[in-house]
């Protein structure tokens, strides 16, 4: 069974702003803590305003024995607080995975339910199936038998040609189908395409050339860990991630099937400001293309691509506004062992030049990631880089392991460049590769703790603490954190979250077996 404990904690000093709808100052010295014990504790933890009351609630899946999956959803009260005995609903064995959408008058969202034949919807304010489950659309997926023991959250429900009523893009037994909402839980079969090349032959798709990697990854059973292996990748398996401004749990892939299809993708790729479609696949020479359908308001997406172009799948594609300009951007990072170069591709008002990078910068370290924000002081696109680096030296002597951090500015970069050629600022850190605290989440860049409209650097110290340190308008940052949040157990990653409608930042830490939610009350 699940355990839960809830508990009241008391942040000292804490002056709280965060970038989640603009710029603000709040000053808070309380938080209403909750604390959630899981088996699976690293399986996303979803947040949703279920029963319409304007705050966000707890959901995650759960499995036992004799009983099958069940969403739990633990209800958050008007102290901040969550209900301690969670809702409990039965997911039939059918049920591919979960989504929420507001579909009916009831107030609160309601459960999409996708199988391998149709969308269904189910309301959580009535107990059982039985009079409450509604068929939303027939459509035979291309999907695999249901996980029997997890279920998976399907984010693909949203509004997706801005007329105020909830879309779906659903992958189907031979192309996409694009269903727009008509109201009342009605929804029209507007358009579809294949991301399939037919004039490639399956072995041709699949065959991918072996690779040797190098990777580091940290946990909290086993610490740190460098692992080399070979394996055969494919370009095409999560060729893209979205990347949204808070941070998301890690997507699953929601359907696969021995008529295996590229994913398409919505992404803003032209200035007409209504989602398009973006893919990867393969030309008739077996070489990698991206792909793009430019949504039409009327007829959806047409049957073959708008726009096509060349590009190196190697590594790992990634769909990011890099310089803040509304239009997502290609980023191609790629790396053998500690060696990493990171292409960036700049969207040209819905094209892209995949023959010249925009730009191009190497890095030597492991797990190295990038993050593209806003300096508030500038409105100036700021690069956030962090890796890891393991000394010879160090390792023989006390097998450290070094954490850097790299900020680079825009407003001394070259003509036609995204960014600074140096960074304007270095922060190294050294740790014992014993302690994998403070190791196991980037730096952040995006939240103003202190409320003083710049942002500042938010991170989890090597104690296990959540500190921050100030960073200057010419982004240096400090040596010291002037704020700091003490916890019981020792955070691994955290969330800023806006978990209400009070205007006022929340937070999600997570522990190695809890993750505790840190709701800010007056």
């Amino acid at each position: 069974m699940v355990a839960l404990q809830r508990s009241f904690l008391i942040a000292a000093c804490l002056g709280f702003a965060a970038l989640l709808g603009g710029g603000f100052a709040i000053a808070q010295n309380n938080f209403v803590a909750f604390e959630l014990e899981r088996e699976s504790n690293w399986d996303s933890l979803i947040t949703e305003d279920l029963n319409g009351d304007g705050a966000k609630d707890l959901i995650f899946s759960h499995y036992q024995p004799g009983i099958g999956r069940e969403l739990h959803i633990h209800h958050q009260q008007l102290d901040g607080g969550f209900s301690p005995n969670p809702q409990r609903i039965e997911i039939k064995t059918e049920i591919i995975a979960v989504g929420f959408a507001d579909l009916r008058p009831d107030p609160g969202k309601e459960l999409v339910l996708v199988s391998n034949s149709g969308v269904f919807s189910l309301s959580t304010a009535r107990e059982g199936y039985a009079g409450n489950i509604r068929q939303l659309l027939e459509w035979e997926l291309i999907a695999t038998i249901p996980d029997l023991e997890q279920v998976q959250f399907f984010d693909g429900v949203e509004d997706i040609n801005h007329d105020g009523k909830v879309d779906f893009l659903l992958p189907g037994d031979g192309q996409y189908g694009f269903f727009v909402g008509k109201g009342d839980e009605q929804f029209e079969h507007l358009s579809g395409f294949s991301t399939v090349n037919e004039n490639q032959r399956a072995l041709q798709r699949t065959s991918q050339q072996g690779e040797l990697s190098g990777s580091i990854s940290i946990n909290a059973d086993d610490g740190v860990i460098v692992e080399l292996s070979a394996r055969t990748p494919s370009p095409f398996n999560g060729f893209i991630e979205v990347w949204e401004e808070q941070a998301v749990e890690e997507r699953r892939t929601l359907l696969s099937s021995d008529r295996w299809m590229p994913t398409a993708v919505l992404a803003q790729i032209n200035l007409d400001g209504l989602p398009d479609v973006v893919y990867l696949n393969v030309d008739d020479n077996g070489q990698s293309q991206l792909n793009i359908h430019y949504q039409n308001q009327d007829s959806g997406f047409s049957s073959t691509p708008d726009w096509i172009g060349s590009i190196d799948a190697r590594g790992n594609l990634q769909l990011v506004d890099m310089n803040n300009d509304g239009l997502t951007d290609v980023l191609r990072l790629s790396g053998e062992g500690n060696d990493w170069d990171a292409r960036f591709y700049v969207n040209q008002q819905g094209a892209f030049a995949m023959e010249q990078p925009t730009q191009i910068m190497r890095f030597s370290g492991y797990d190295v990631r990038l993050d593209f924000i806003n300096a508030q002081s500038s409105k100036q696109p700021v690069l956030n880089v962090s890796y890891y680096t393991i000394p010879v030296i160090d390792v023989i002597r006390n097998a450290s392991i070094n954490r850097i951090h790299l900020l680079f500015g825009s407003n001394q970069a070259e003509p036609g460049q995204l960014f600074n050629r140096r960074p304007d600022s270095r922060l190294e850190e050294s740790f014992s590769a014993a302690n994998v605290r403070g190791l196991s989440e980037q730096m952040s860049l995006r939240y103003d703790i202190d409320g003083n409209g710049s942002g500042d650097a938010l991170y989890i110290t090597e104690n296990g603490t959540l500190a921050a340190k100030q960073i200057d308008n010419q982004l240096r940052i400090a040596d010291e954190a002037f704020w700091e949040y003490v916890s019981p157990r020792t955070v691994f990653e955290f969330e800023v979250l806006e978990l209400n409608n009070d205007q006022k930042p929340d937070l999600l830490l997570r522990h190695g077996t809890s993750t505790t939610v840190l709701v800010t009350s007056p």
